[in-house]
């Protein structure tokens, strides 16, 4: 065992040849899995992911073979004894999406002949007129994307303004909280505003639908080589109205299925066509009907290009901040882990979003197919295993974090293109919608392990990175490996550049997501006494954050074979009040 892997918290960039280049950015970057693989195997060894997710692991096993330098610099100051060369991969997962992609990895095409046939694909579809637009000076140009604004009314006056209008200021550029109506200068928090709903007739459905009335706001677009913006204006409602009677293709509708996200936003939202505005999911149309035409490992490879930018840039879950000292919008993606709209939505030039992405697939192909490891995909669930006992050299894996995102609901955005959806009576979350609480997901994690420990050789280690702000979920993680057979040898944290949308925006989430190394055999038994734990990790870590401090207790509660007792806003506070007492004496 590689210890050293475990003595310091693991970075995990998230930029590097393969950051969200196939699926969503993945929790963990192939680059520090690939340093785990290595650490823990020796050439021609396999490595299992019982939670492949988009591929990440089987990424990491293929690049042992050609590790990049950065890789290679960090086994060098951890001291790892580490011997280069081709792994392979044995990945398993229910989602369909997250399947998918791991396939064409497996199976990538040739990288030229891609590159030729998107190129083809994209150049007929710029032919279209359907982001076309005016330029400030009245000329001809092309929307790279328009900002929507969603529509309010004045509780004191009756007016209607949209929310671009009432809730974005100029000096400074900020998008606030709160705001003010253009007509009446009342003030106050977004919520004493209405929104504002209209029906229209949905000629896909055949039927009325109620939804959030928007208007376009801001278009940026481009002449020639030269980017511009302007506010919108009737050009841009003539020419979403033309859009508009443009017929849906000839297709069935394809129902969403809610669970835990819907909310207030989500208004008339009832299936796939109405999280696009009408000009995306007609170009979305367009680009998968070329995509079937396209034979093999080169369709595959176009569909997963396509859907690779759909969930984060094609919906109108597209969004735009307002970072400190700018004087625009900032445009970025979809939020990820959940399906929220913002109030100002933004709809992105598809085919000019794909043309971008395109040279970075084709890098990712031509490194891929370079490689001597295999990937083999199993889209099942692992609660059952199809492989022999004692077949598998090292584990690693990032299970579901118990009720921090419900994936099938998320990824049906991108699976109902595929055509059909995850099963979601496998899955294993917690998820009120479908009837699992914690004794439910603590039960089928317990049969995922028992499986892990049963295909795992003699004397092979399992990688867990896992996330929960819940000590319930924490101890049912502990229990589920300990029923199974395995102890926790070492702890550590993985330290992340970037925080995920729910890291940042909750004040309970944690910081440092512990990194586990676990092996066969009886883990000790669960003691009290974690609250001493926590003392002690405040006392070594007197100038870290207290989310950090809390993975720290969690990694040694695990270690030590300690009950988790305290949830991270209930330890936040308790830490914060050491901190006090310690300033004060």
């Amino acid at each position: 065992m590689n210890e050293n892997l475990y003595k310091k918290p693991l970075p995990s960039s998230r930029a590097g040849l393969f950051y969200n280049t196939f699926a969503y950015p993945a929790k963990i970057s192939p680059e520090s899995v690939a340093l785990c693989i290595a650490a823990h195997t020796k050439l021609g060894d396999v490595a299992l992911d019982v939670f492949g997710g988009s591929g990440t692991t089987g990424i990491a096993a293929l690049m042992c073979e050609h590790p990049e330098e950065e890789i290679k610099t960090r086994a060098d100051k951890l001291e790892l004894s580490v011997e280069w060369g081709a792994r392979s991969a044995i990945l398993i997962e229910i989602g369909k999406f997250g399947a998918f992609a791991s396939e064409v990895m497996a199976n990538p095409p040739d990288p030229q002949e891609f590159y030729a046939a998107m190129d083809e694909l994209l150049r007929e579809a710029c032919l279209s007129d359907i982001y076309e637009s005016i330029d400030p000076f009245g000329g001809a140009g092309v929307m790279r994307h328009m900002i929507h604004s969603d529509m309010l009314k004045c509780p004191s006056c009756g007016n209607e303004f949209s929310y671009c209008q009432g809730m974005v200021s100029q000096n400074p550029f900020a998008i606030s909280k709160s705001g003010k109506c253009p007509h009446c200068q009342l003030e106050g928090p977004a919520s004493c505003f209405s929104y504002q709903m209209e029906t229209c007739f949905d000629t896909l459905l055949g039927v009325s639908v109620t939804r959030r009335k928007r208007v376009p706001a801001k278009v940026y677009g481009k002449t020639g080589n030269k980017n511009w913006s302007r506010e919108a204006n009737d050009s841009d409602i003539q020419k979403l109205a033309e859009i508009d009677r443009i017929p849906y293709p000839d297709m069935k509708p394809k129902l969403i299925q809610w669970g835990e996200l819907h909310r207030g936003c989500h208004a008339g939202i009832t299936h796939l066509h109405h999280f696009y505005t009408k000009r995306n999911f007609l170009a979305m149309s367009w680009l998968w009907e070329r995509a079937e035409q396209l034979s093999g490992r080169l369709g595959d490879a176009a569909k997963l290009l396509i859907l690779s930018y759909n969930a984060a840039h094609s919906t109108l879950m597209t969004r735009v901040v307002a970072k400190k000292g700018s004087k625009d919008f900032v445009l970025t993606g979809a939020q990820s882990g959940v399906l929220y709209i913002s109030s100002l939505p933004v709809e992105k030039n598809i085919f000019t979003g794909l043309r971008r992405k395109l040279p970075g697939f084709v890098d990712a192909f031509s490194y891929l197919g370079k490689c001597n490891g295999h990937i083999t995909v199993l889209n099942q669930s692992s609660q059952s295993i199809p492989l022999p006992d004692k077949s598998v050299d090292y584990v690693f894996t990032d299970p579901p974090f118990g009720d921090f995102i419900p994936y099938a609901e998320v990824n049906q955005i991108n699976e109902l293109w595929l055509g059909e959806p995850t099963d979601r009576g496998s899955e294993i979350i917690v998820s009120p919608s479908q009837g699992k609480e914690v004794k439910q997901y603590q039960e089928m994690m317990s049969q995922v392990f028992a499986e892990m420990k049963r295909v795992m050789k003699d004397g092979a280690f399992a990688t867990l990175v896992f996330h929960s702000s819940k000590a319930a979920i924490w101890n049912a993680l502990r229990s589920a490996f300990a029923s199974a057979g395995f102890h926790v040898v070492a702890a550590s944290s993985l330290e992340k550049s970037q925080a995920s949308f729910k890291q940042v925006v909750s004040d309970s989430s944690v910081q440092g997501d512990p990194l586990l190394l676990l092996a066969i055999g009886d883990a000790k038994e669960a003691s009290p006494g974690s609250i001493g734990i926590l003392d002690e990790a405040i006392q070594e870590n007197p100038n870290e954050t207290d989310r950090k401090i809390y993975a720290a207790y969690i990694s040694r509660c695990l270690e030590r074979g300690a009950l988790i007792e305290m949830d991270s806003k209930v330890a936040y506070d308790y830490i914060k009040k050491k901190k006090e007492i310690k300033k004060d004496g």
